[in-house]
């Protein structure tokens, strides 16, 4: 047990005698936005916090994911703390090994690694509003009551694998993308890659060249753009070590850059004429046959889904031992996949690109709130929240990077850390002021998601256009904060407590 787990007690009213460790806040998972909530609460003198997280490293889902051409796809600059800078980018989009060594290094930085528990998954995490605290049980048997309680797990849950018909019958190997099979070696094996999703586009052109041959089951293309990646020459990281300040500017200029774009995104005319040329271009210059590029054109809006970069995915889908087949696969035999149209293609491995479970993570189901419920029970498959944060009906927890958190332009990272500053307050004075319980209203919480919507029909995600991952089950789309930054920023860096019912 770690050095802020030591004040433990033994649990009162109970039917057994149950070892509990009392702490002012729990977090749960240490990835970027735990991290930066443990930061800023320390720096607000907040003491007594503990992050638990399911992974054996730090990182979050830069820990967790590691298969092959795992970049990130928002520049290195954007792609930090403000508070943290990282002058080693070696390029302009960092590989995910450089990004979980800069969480690793930013959690060493400001000394929070006596904080975390790693390896350890919570099995449940609930309400007692007889004692004012979260009840939260691990999975290796620890109890802690925690005043504050703040899930930073994200909102890209666990590898979401999926069932064909025959899937259990193949002999072969298979795997979800999100839990690579690095012992596998794929050198000169047929290769079957199911989706062509965020995942598929890195992954795919990595093992391409050395399989012997791959087939690509693409049955909705997305929009892929380039991205101006290049490695960064050693005489920008010794300028950023040396004035860290010009590196500051730089991060912020580019964040400011894009803020312009938000109205593009607001009107689907401009933003079809702002960046359909840019990905028709990307197609023609990298694959030569005409009804190839047809049907690798997509027929919704760019933005609708999550927009995708890369400079070498139809580069792979043009090689001669790719077969791209725009169809979905119908099911799996014991040595091969069969399409929709009834051909079978015999394979050696089978990948699964398909994807992660954002509409409902196993998390959703754990965590219930003050009636009992759980978020999963309570949404119903309609995530709504506060500035993405906190949720009525559960009393003394904000969530980080919950529903309508994600703002168009910027990064997890950006939006991360401006939750962080708001919760970290928020805790302090609450803490301060001894108040016991703390709420969000059912109004505000109702108004600000209604404010969110008459936004977001201005948008071109939506249910009309294309199917999504941002899209819930009514067709909302429950990702987007549809606001400039610095509006965000603003609304994040001011707490008002009349907004909160308050118990004393």
């Amino acid at each position: 047990m770690n050095a802020q787990s030591k004040t433990a007690t033994k649990a009162s009213k109970s039917s057994e005698s149950t070892e509990v460790t009392e702490v002012n806040v729990l977090i749960i998972g240490a990835g970027p936005s735990g991290l930066s909530t443990c930061i800023k609460l320390k720096e607000q003198g907040v003491a007594n916090i503990v992050i638990l997280d399911a992974a054996s490293r730090i990182g979050g889902t830069w820990a967790l994911n590691d298969y092959p051409g795992l970049f990130c796809d928002v520049p290195s600059e954007m792609y930090s703390l403000g508070f943290a800078p990282n002058p080693n980018w070696t390029r302009t989009y960092a590989p995910q090994a450089e990004i979980q060594k800069y969480l690793e290094g930013v959690a060493h930085q400001f000394n929070i690694v006596k904080h975390i528990q790693l390896n350890t998954r919570v099995k449940d995490a609930h309400w007692n509003s007889k004692l004012g605290r979260w009840v939260i049980t691990t999975d290796k048997g620890l109890v802690y009551h925690a005043k504050f309680f703040v899930p930073a797990t994200g909102f890209i849950g666990e590898a979401k694998m999926p069932e064909f018909p025959g899937q259990e019958k193949f002999k072969g190997t298979k795997f979800h993308s999100g839990m690579w099979n690095h012992e596998h070696d794929l050198t000169g094996e047929r290769v079957a890659v199911i989706g062509s999703g965020a995942s598929a586009i890195q992954f795919l052109p990595a093992i391409q060249p050395k399989v012997k041959h791959l087939i690509s089951f693409q049955r909705t293309p997305s929009w892929v753009l380039p991205k101006p990646d290049f490695a960064l020459p050693k005489v920008v990281n010794q300028v950023f070590r040396r004035v860290p300040l010009l590196q500051k500017v730089v991060r912020e200029s580019a964040l400011l850059s894009l803020e312009p774009s938000l109205p593009i995104f607001m009107r689907e005319n401009l933003l079809r004429a702002a960046t359909h040329p840019m990905g028709l271009l990307n197609i023609r210059l990298n694959i030569k046959d005409k009804a190839m590029r047809e049907k690798l054109t997509p027929d919704h809006t760019l933005g609708c889904k999550r927009p995708m970069f890369s400079n070498n995915w139809y580069k792979a889908l043009a090689q001669p031992n790719v077969n791209v087949l725009f169809q979905g696969l119908s099911h799996i035999t014991e040595t091969g996949v069969v399409a929709d149209d009834g051909t079978e293609y015999p394979v050696d491995t089978i990948i699964f690109g398909t994807g992660y479970a954002v509409a409902e993570p196993a998390i959703y189901r754990i965590i219930k709130g003050a009636t009992g419920r759980s978020l999963s029970d309570t949404w119903q498959g309609n995530p709504r929240a506060y500035m993405g944060m906190a949720i009525h009906g559960f009393p003394n927890m904000f969530m980080m990077l919950g529903p309508n958190s994600q703002n168009t332009v910027g990064s997890v990272m950006w939006t991360a850390e401006q939750q962080s500053i708001y919760i970290s307050k928020a805790i302090k004075m609450l803490l301060d002021k001894k108040v016991n319980v703390v709420d969000v209203k059912k109004s505000v919480q109702d108004n600000f998601n209604a404010d969110i919507d008459q936004r977001l029909e201005r948008m071109p995600v939506r249910a009309d256009i294309c199917k999504s991952y941002y899209l819930d089950a009514s067709g909302r789309n429950h990702i987007i904060w549809p606001e400039y930054g610095f509006v965000i920023k603003h609304k994040l860096s001011h707490l008002r407590t009349a907004e909160y019912d308050l118990s004393y």
